[in-house]
């Protein structure tokens, strides 16, 4: 991905985190019942392809304007996880997700290591660039 143009590789990266977390949605919430199959699939899948796509175009925006500061994969990384989970979590407890916790470690997890990957990544590539 060339840093300075298009958003194609965020989107690719939307879809498939998206589809990860509404099949883990749906896996650990099956005991609920189609209605919160359901709510919990859509609210997983929304927030998902948002949250991702957002956290990416978020941290090439960071790590571009930090670049000439002494961590910009750390700010990019740290400052794109906060604001992007503090959202998840505040969509996930007013859609009422039954299984919260079980929910939204996962992401989270994987959610910290991409952002410092991504950022590790975008900051590699302004740098040779």
């Amino acid at each position: 991905m060339n840093p300075t143009k298009g958003h194609k590789e965020s989107w690719i990266m939307s879809v498939f985190a998206a589809l990860a977390f509404i099949i883990w949605g749906l896996y650990i919430n099956w005991e609920h019942g189609w209605g919160s199959r359901l709510q919990v699939a859509f609210t997983q899948g929304f927030i998902s392809l948002v949250s991702t796509y957002f956290s990416a175009e978020l941290i090439v925006a960071l790590v571009r304007k930090l670049r000439d500061s002494r961590l910009p994969v750390f700010f990019g990384g740290l400052s794109s996880y906060l604001i992007i989970y503090s959202l998840v979590l505040m969509g996930h407890l007013v859609a009422g997700t039954p299984e919260f916790w079980p929910t939204v470690l996962p992401g989270m997890t994987t959610g910290l290591i991409f952002c410092f990957g991504y950022a590790f990544r975008i900051s590699k590539k302004l740098s040779s660039s």
